[in-house]
């Protein structure tokens, strides 16, 4: 049977509609609000002992990149399903500067005794800075239309990747390769609850992981060396 154009018009306008409060540009605009003054790179924190460096790190003033896309659409007779997901890319910047502050204050506290006056240059090869905002989206016509989402977000499985080497009067002593695993974050924000506030809530947990793969970096260099 031939499904009729205005049938998939009327679908796609209810989609835009029901879709609408949750934008790739809205996603940015939140996300904006919780990192505006955390893109600068913390050079003023490097020492003469430590030094944190990465090919990753943008200074170029974009906080996240978002990209929409509407998939899995089922238009039945009186229901209707798809999905709307958002992918949102952080500046590698941000979790960067969470990564060099974190091991910078555990050095202080025992990583400099452990380098014996030797100096350690470490690089971050790869860092978790995606998430992912997935919007399950119902409809149904009964003799009135309604609708229901089921959102969730979760970061984008990537591991903490950081390569070191260690120096004595310029001469490379050790090197090494450690990886940190990304645990498992995902979030289910219910029927009712602001997907805004969820993000917010999700950065700070985001962050809150940053902090601790670090510290596991630090932990894992003061048994290396």
């Amino acid at each position: 049977m031939t499904i009729p154009k205005a049938y998939f018009l009327f679908f796609a306008i209810s989609i835009s509609m029901f879709t609408s409060c949750l934008t790739a540009k809205k996603v940015d605009k939140q996300v904006a609000k919780q990192y505006e003054n955390y893109l600068q790179p913390q050079k003023k924190k490097q020492n003469d002992v430590i030094s944190v460096t990465s090919n990753l790190a943008k200074s170029d003033g974009w906080i996240s990149t978002t990209v929409a896309k509407t998939s899995n659409i089922l238009p039945l007779i009186v229901y209707w399903s798809w999905d709307y997901k958002n992918t949102c890319t952080l500046n590698p910047q941000i979790p960067i500067n969470n990564f060099t502050t974190t091991v910078l204050n555990a050095a202080n506290k025992g990583l400099k005794q452990k380098l014996s006056g030797q100096r350690l240059e470490l690089s971050v090869d790869q860092i978790p800075n995606k998430f992912v905002i997935m919007d399950k989206a119902h409809l149904v016509f009964l003799i009135y239309t309604f609708g229901w989402d089921n959102i969730s977000i979760k970061a984008e499985t990537m591991d903490m990747i950081v390569s070191y080497k260690v120096f004595k009067d310029n001469l490379e002593t050790k090197k090494g390769i450690m990886t940190i695993p990304y645990a498992n974050d995902k979030k289910d924000l219910g029927m009712f609850k602001s997907w805004k506030k969820a993000t917010t809530e999700y950065l700070e947990q985001y962050d809150a992981n940053i902090t601790s793969m670090s510290k596991l970096v630090v932990d894992k260099l003061v048994k290396e060396l």
